[in-house]
């Protein structure tokens, strides 16, 4: 009797064992199944709705105002003081670093370190765009003697074709006092989308503009 109790308790431990393993892997197939039918989500795919973007930049530390102004071929200009118009627009006035921060419902500032002003063109209107830059409040200067010496502002300024994507234009200028304009190039946008015919043939939008490509000759304001 001994012996067939023993064998008895054998065949149910062997049968527990299997219907373990069982029950394993019938969870390890519910949980690949369960992965396999909730696929990770794909990265999105962020549609800029533009043709071509125009950009300038300076330093980030910077509170010095920089503002971004363009014509377009039908005679639209869009600045700070008019941001949408025709196909064109801008996304902010930047002022500087004294439009960085903004505070968390806490009372926490978030500050963002980046000077930039950027153009959008929706769509193609062929003919001759303006890019003008203009120095609009000037805050940085070191005293010596006595005296306030304030030193150029780099700005970078850059051209982007989206479709497709291509960088047509780059160039860093320099602005070195309140009030100094100057036309950083005038492009052709031709009837297939191409951009040609750079030059920095003068053209004040805001003022009067010092003409880069003949000292001492001012071109008059457009605005």
């Amino acid at each position: 009797m001994t012996p067939r109790r023993h064998r008895s308790y054998g065949s149910q431990v062997a049968f527990i064992d299997l219907l373990f393993n069982t029950l394993v892997g019938f969870v390890f197939l519910f949980v690949m199944a369960f992965i396999l039918i909730n696929p990770i989500a794909k990265k999105s795919n962020v549609e800029i709705v533009a043709e071509y973007i125009i950009k300038i930049t300076w330093p980030t530390d910077s509170p010095d105002d920089i503002d971004l102004w363009m014509r377009d071929p039908l005679g639209n200009f869009v600045g700070f003081k008019s941001k949408d118009v025709g196909l064109m627009s801008l996304n902010r006035d930047d002022l500087g670093t004294s439009n960085d921060t903004v505070y968390d419902p806490k009372g926490k500032p978030i500050k963002v370190f980046r000077n930039e002003e950027m153009v959008t063109i929706r769509g193609i209107v062929p003919g001759e765009y303006v890019v003008n830059v203009h120095y609009y409040n000037k805050k940085i200067a070191v005293e010596k003697n006595g005296e306030k010496n304030y030193y150029p502002m780099p700005i970078q300024v850059q051209i982007e074709k989206i479709n497709p994507y291509n960088v047509v234009f780059a160039k860093e200028v320099f602005l070195d006092r309140k009030g100094h304009e100057i036309t950083v190039t005038r492009f052709t946008v031709n009837e297939d989308g191409s951009v040609t015919d750079f030059n920095t043939l003068s053209y004040g939008i805001v003022g009067r503009v010092e003409n880069t490509s003949t000292t001492g000759q001012w071109m008059p304001g457009g605005l």
